[in-house]
């Protein structure tokens, strides 16, 4: 009896020095499931019939509790006829991996994915994409896209066991202040991701060499701690639209945290007070905080067996009506300047009916004075994202880009999403990171 309980003990043990240990995710109950399917609504009414799908939705909605098969299968085949189509001319490095989480998440085949007579191996397209940005550091210093996307990189070529050395993505994804922070402001999404990265490395099931497990034991502590060092009194983990992957990745580290380094629970709690108050109403965020609501990451992807999934998601077949009255209007100060090179610094007044987006600003004042702000933005899964104003464009390689400000704070929301209020200071200002 007591040699049963020492080797159930020391079974624990292994099990909780493993990497990762055991899991101190959690998840909703019950009685707060409604809010988890009011966001996988929000999150499928949003798709546009017009805009390219976004694996992330798709992906999110995979690693939910409960599901709607037919709307989840008409966005597959929708993926796959735009993987088809623009994945090797459009898509980043990083857009290929959300791609084959997606596809792998829904069953389907990442390296055989097919459409209108076509097929594409988005395995073997991400492998050479990922050289591609590993040549342009090399050249550079800098990747193509960012460190974000390189670890989703990493974790989407570790979780189909594509072509990647992990002595190479241990070195990538290594401590280092250009690589995890954004203007002096560390980066807990990037973060997240390059921990459920190396986490997927060590418990893929191929034995690492000693001195690459030392290397990537290093790094994940190295991230835990800066993660950590991001949390709020009120379990905010950075800021609220980072804290889904921080849950992430925190909940597949336990190995590395210290007894009441964190609460789950009290990270859940604050994260489902904010979806009543239309926090997540952006679908890429709502995407990004579902997983960890249902106790599921990233590296669930694989194991999931969609012949048992429940179809259990109705629908009503009407979408939510927009309000019909007319807003009262607001007047706010939007300024464009060059943060590098102080080559401009232009201001304007600009009145915009309440409950308007920094985006619709910027499209007024371009509309008034089209040489001084004057903009170009190209769509990401976020939203517009913008890339040049008065015709100076931001650079990756340059380590440039537009930073948007109130009142002189950066937000954690993009132009199509933060909404302005009267008498507000808005500037959008070419900056450095």
């Amino acid at each position: 009896m007591m040699r049963t309980l020492v080797t159930m003990l020391a079974g624990l043990l292994l099990l909780y020095l493993a990497p990762g240990g055991l899991c101190q995710g959690c998840a909703v109950n019950k009685d707060e499931s409604p809010l988890v399917r009011d966001l996988q609504k929000k999150m499928i009414f949003s798709v546009s019939a017009s805009a390219p799908p976004n694996p992330s939705i798709l992906l999110a909605l995979r690693l939910a509790q409960d599901h709607n098969r037919r709307i989840e299968q008409d966005m597959l085949n929708k993926l796959s006829q735009d993987a088809v189509q623009r994945a090797v001319a459009s898509f980043s490095s990083g857009q290929v991996a959300l791609h084959i989480l997606a596809q792998q998440a829904s069953c389907s085949k990442p390296r055989r994915v097919s459409a209108n007579g076509s097929t594409i191996n988005l395995v073997r397209l991400l492998e050479q994409k990922f050289q591609v940005e590993l040549q342009n550091i090399v050249s550079h210093g800098n990747p193509l896209t960012n460190f974000y996307q390189l670890s989703l990189d990493v974790l989407a070529l570790c979780q189909l066991n594509g072509r990647l050395s992990p002595a190479r993505a241990s070195a990538l994804l290594s401590p280092d202040h250009k690589k995890y922070y954004l203007s002096g402001q560390f980066s807990v999404d990037t973060a997240a991701v390059a921990v459920l990265a190396q986490i997927c490395l060590q418990t893929r099931g191929q034995p690492l060499p000693l001195k690459v497990d030392r290397k990537i034991r290093q790094n994940v502590q190295w991230l835990v701690k800066k993660i950590l060092n991001e949390k709020r009194s009120d379990g905010v983990i950075g800021n609220i639209y980072s804290t889904g992957l921080a849950m992430q990745a925190l909940s597949v580290s336990s190995s590395y945290l210290k007894p009441g380094d964190w609460s789950c629970l009290h990270t859940l709690h604050t994260v489902l007070d904010k979806i009543p108050q239309g926090t997540f109403k952006n679908p890429m965020a709502a995407s990004q905080i579902l997983p960890s609501l249902e106790n599921r990451t990233y590296l669930d992807v694989s194991k999931l067996n969609c012949s048992m999934d429940p179809d259990n998601l109705p629908l009503s077949t009407t979408r939510p009506a927009p309000p019909t009255s007319r807003p009262p209007s607001i007047r706010v100060t939007y300024t464009v300047a060059d943060g590098v090179n102080n080559t401009f610094n232009d201001s304007i007044s600009v009145t915009v009916p309440q409950g308007s987006v920094l985006f619709k600003v910027m499209e007024v004042a371009q509309d008034k004075d089209p040489s001084k702000f004057s903009f170009k933005y190209t769509q990401s899964s976020w939203g517009p994202y913008i890339i040049s104003v008065q015709g100076l464009q931001a650079d990756n390689n340059q380590r440039t880009y537009w930073q948007l400000l109130s009142n002189g704070i950066p937000l954690n929301q993009g132009a199509g999403d933060y909404v302005v209020y009267n008498g507000e200071s808005l500037e959008v200002r070419f900056s450095t990171y």
